[in-house]
């Protein structure tokens, strides 16, 4: 199962494209001075508990009427447009996320290779037409999944009171540092509800090893999912996951 740490911020007909229309070319326009957008990230995303891996990426800018990722070598690998009702507000953010086919049907290899290292180049245009520019670094530093300690459903049933859950620190991949731990608490999907409610999401510091679930967040005779994510220095993050069930 996995769990949805993000909700995509704008659905505007996204368009993945290949072609070798460049970064520099598509850069050009009207002579403005290009506007620093607010955010711009892509970065990878492995379970090692289910073995599998994609790419997630994140965009923030004013009132963007079109955006787009282009790759180390100057490919646009990415494109979104506003259209209909939405190019007349503009967006702000958008947090897209790739599929992630199992190891067996694309190993890791094949995604570096389809994901190369360096540094990735994002453009937009806002409605009044201002050019966007935006870069981020992506690396192949991959941290190890953490290895999760308790509570495991072998463990029993966990009292809803006073549940802690526990994880063993992950060595830096590559020399670049892991910078924190995201933790999250999942009540699995019950009855018609189409999505899994999200109980807890907290981001830990690098040194932590454990968190303490608040009085309030379980509730008692209910299974709950539960994942550590691991994040190292450029964003990349590698997430394990277990269940437990609590007590009454």
């Amino acid at each position: 199962m996995k769990l949805h740490r993000n909700a995509i911020a704008l659905a505007v007909g996204l368009t993945i494209l290949g072609g070798a229309t460049t970064a520099s070319a598509r850069a050009s326009g009207h002579g403005r001075e290009a506007v620093e957008m607010g955010d711009s990230r892509l970065k990878f995303e492995i379970n090692a508990t289910d073995g599998d891996g994609g790419v997630q990426a994140f965009i923030d800018a004013d009132e963007w009427r079109s955006v787009s990722i282009y790759d180390p070598g100057g490919r646009r690998v990415f494109t979104a447009t506003a259209s209909g009702r939405m190019a007349e507000q503009g967006g702000t953010e958008l947090f897209l996320e790739s599929a992630e086919p199992p190891f067996t049907d694309l190993t890791l290899e094949q995604l570096f290779q389809r994901w190369p290292e360096g540094t990735y180049r994002f453009r937009g245009r806002s409605l009044a037409g201002e050019r966007y520019e935006g870069s981020w670094e992506l690396t192949h530093h991959i941290p190890d999944g953490p290895t999760l300690v308790a509570p495991l459903e072998a463990d029993g049933p966990q009292d809803p009171r006073a549940t802690v859950v526990i994880w063993q620190p992950v060595p830096a991949p590559d020399g670049s540092p892991i910078i924190g731990y995201q933790v999250l608490v999942v009540e699995p999907n019950t009855g018609i509800d189409s999505l899994p409610k999200v109980t807890l999401d907290v981001t830990m510091p690098p040194e932590a090893t454990s968190l303490a679930i608040p009085i309030g967040f379980l509730e008692p005779d209910t299974e709950y999912e539960w994942e550590v994510l691991a994040i190292e220095a450029s964003g990349n993050q590698t997430l394990s996951s277990a269940t437990f069930t609590t007590g009454s």
